[in-house]
């Protein structure tokens, strides 16, 4: 990911350097207990503590009418530690930012890759069939609409598009 710093029209100057971590691979595992998800970069990834790091949004209900625009949750919203996270739910009745915590969660980095291991239960995915839909962003300057995923930091997938996962045992 390139950082921008171009004229523009009329005089103006084009300059975002927020592209921190370039989301190349995203993957997905599920079994019997867990929902598991893997990123990678193409360098080795920032400190845990930056701001908006590795933000993990999940469409749990593959509802758009519920949560954030659609997502459920968030992961790594509010980072603990090195090997710890949270899970937090999009609660619109819920005061400040509207994202209350529901658990918190392992996770591990190492050089370019990072893995969140969320139990199924948490997201309310049952059954021996389930779909859902995730997206990764990295430093997105805020969290006002879906479009700030894609306006600063990097996002996998691309602007709104989310990856699916469909899993049947």
């Amino acid at each position: 990911m390139a950082h921008r710093d171009y004229k523009g029209y009329g005089g103006l100057h084009y300059k975002d350097t927020s592209g921190r971590n370039d989301i190349v691979t995203c993957k997905v595992g599920v079994d019997n207990s867990n929902v598991y998800f893997y990123a990678e970069t193409d360098q080795k990834l920032s400190p845990s503590t930056g701001n908006n790091w590795m933000l993990l949004l999940i469409d749990a209900d593959q509802n758009s009418n519920t949560g954030w625009y659609g997502y459920d949750f968030i992961v790594n919203k509010k980072v603990i530690d090195s090997k710890t996270t949270t899970l937090l739910r999009y609660d619109a009745k819920a005061p400040g930012d509207h994202w209350v915590e529901v658990a918190k969660v392992n996770y591990r980095y190492k050089g370019n890759k990072l893995e969140v291991a969320i139990p199924r239960s948490l997201l309310k995915l049952k059954g021996n069939s389930l779909t859902f839909d995730y997206h990764w962003s990295d430093n997105p300057d805020n969290l006002i609409d879906p479009i700030s995923l894609s306006t600063s930091g990097d996002s996998a997938p691309n602007r709104r598009f989310n990856y699916r996962c469909i899993w049947k045992k």
